[in-house]
């Protein structure tokens, strides 16, 4: 009798690292692993094409059935600079931010915090290329390594996780592990275990893909400002910003 394959989905990105370097490292999960952006994790999830995924936050709500799988996420307690607006000006001076669609989760972050906390309401664009620059009135909304250089490049940064703590005294969770409807037990279980095994070794996983040079900078982001528990406060946090009602719909920019 072939054995099934168990399917999963996880988000390419600095901070997903130990996850993807734990299920690599378990011999039967590995065969079933998709590394991609968070639109194509979407997608497979959606298309019934992964059993468990590692989805934005955002997306989660439009599953219906979806529980997370693991005790992990990536979240974090505060500053986590992998997800920050940057730009010429102070968040609540913007016009426009230009946002990257394969950022959702920070995206709606972000217009939860112009909703609630500064009380603006700029026009969300996507970003006409990676190499687009903010005009006088614009802050580009970052995520991942690109978040993480910003404060070398613009005179504002703000970072979304120390934002959000400071607002609501909660923590954040930016991507969560979720099984599909039904899905294996015995198979959530052996995913926890290859995820902590994943977070046990996070200067392993870094590693094994990451240039030298680069290393002890991110592993000081991974062991200080990420946090991958996913726990109650998250999940409390989680159903403040859906129950918020704030929605990202790409608008034309009226110029």
């Amino acid at each position: 009798m072939m054995a099934t394959v168990t399917r999963i989905a996880a988000v390419a990105s600095p901070d997903a690292a130990p996850f993807v370097f734990g299920i690599r490292h378990d011999a039967e999960l590995r065969a079933g692993l998709t590394v991609a952006s968070p639109t194509e994790t979407i997608r497979l999830f959606r298309s019934g094409a992964a059993d468990f995924a590692l989805l934005p936050v955002s997306a989660i709500p439009h599953f219906a059935g979806a529980e997370p799988a693991t005790g992990f996420c990536l979240g974090s307690h505060g500053a986590v600079r992998t997800a920050v607006l940057a730009g010429p000006i102070a968040p609540a001076g913007a016009r426009r931010i230009l946002y990257d669609p394969e950022a959702p989760a920070e995206t709606l972050l972000a217009a939860y915090l112009y909703r609630r906390h500064w009380r603006t309401a700029p026009l969300f664009v996507p970003r006409p290329s990676a190499a687009a620059l903010p005009g006088e009135e614009e802050l580009l909304l970052l995520a991942g390594d690109e978040a993480l250089g910003a404060p070398e490049r613009w005179p504002h940064v703000c970072d979304l996780g120390a934002e959000w703590s400071a607002t609501t005294h909660q923590p954040f969770a930016f991507a969560v592990w979720v099984g599909r409807p039904g899905c294996d037990p015995d198979a959530a279980l052996r995913l926890q275990r290859a995820l902590t095994y994943g977070v046990e070794h996070t200067y392993e996983a870094l590693l094994a893909g990451t240039p030298a040079e680069r290393i002890a900078t991110l592993y000081d982001h991974l062991s200080r400002e990420v946090d991958y528990l996913f726990d109650l406060r998250k999940e409390e946090a989680l159903r403040k910003l859906w129950n918020a009602g704030v929605r990202v719909a790409p608008q034309a920019d009226p110029g």
